[in-house]
């Protein structure tokens, strides 16, 4: 008799689309937010940007896991799958000149229109994500760097007023 447990998690070859773009998008941010933490000055965004990596590292970690979860279910995909460049390196350039020019407010207004396209990015991939482990760690990411973007935003506001 062939019964299928509840426990058991179903993927859709597609997670691996879903999931390489979530980590492509957070691999570029961390670099990013860990190299920028170098190069500010002022304690409050060295504060911030210091754990927007983090927050990418941890997402990261897990979503590394599930792809190795899953990566094995659809080795015909993989192959298929090129490496994703996320369109956030004119963001990222944008706002490394503007720290280097110690234009900390013209800095933060990029990166939090940065912010808001991986956002959208991820919840469109926890959208379309067929199971719901991957919908859930998506689902954790989301809320983490949501809560680290409006660090940001007010910091933003603070540095504006």
């Amino acid at each position: 008799m062939n019964i299928k447990r509840s426990h058991e998690v179903t993927y859709d070859g597609s997670d691996l689309w879903l999931l390489n773009e979530a980590i492509d998008l957070c691999q570029a941010g961390q670099q990013f937010y860990s190299q920028a933490t170098k190069g500010a000055d002022d304690y409050n965004i060295k504060r911030i940007f210091s754990h927007m990596a983090e927050v990418r590292k941890t997402i990261l970690s897990r979503l590394a896991a599930l792809f190795k979860q899953v990566e094995p279910r659809y080795p015909q995909t993989i192959e298929r799958i090129e490496t994703l460049r996320p369109s956030l390196s004119p963001y990222y350039a944008e706002a490394e000149k503007a720290i280097g020019q110690k234009r900390v407010a013209k800095a933060i207004k990029v990166l939090i229109t940065a912010e808001q396209y991986v956002l959208s990015r991820l919840k469109l991939a926890a959208k379309r994500a067929s199971s719901q482990l991957v919908t859930r760690q998506l689902a954790e990411g989301i809320a983490s760097l949501q809560i680290s973007c409006d660090s940001m935003k007010n910091l933003s506001l603070n540095k504006q007023g």
